[in-house]
């Protein structure tokens, strides 16, 4: 019995060793896969998601601006012409 429980726990360590090195073997190779990935997004010259957003924002805020100021300027127009 102490030679079978001996078995059993020698393959279970070298098993659980096993695991955590394709565990770790999966994590490397997503981390590779994302960078390649990455690299390929930035080498396209496409922009991410979040700047994307970021510049659209920017872009509202600048577009009311000039609004107000053509609202503006169209109203100092009219009082000068009256």
């Amino acid at each position: 019995m102490k030679r079978n429980n001996f078995f059993l726990k020698d393959t279970a360590s070298i098993i659980n060793g096993a695991l955590s090195t394709f565990s770790d073997l999966k994590n490397e190779i997503d981390n590779i896969i994302k960078s390649r990935f990455e690299k390929f997004i930035n080498t396209q010259g496409i922009v991410s998601r979040e700047d994307f957003e970021a510049l659209l924002d920017r872009h509202e805020k600048l577009n009311a601006e000039f609004n107000l100021l053509k609202a503006k300027l169209e109203r100092k127009k009219t009082k000068t012409s009256k």
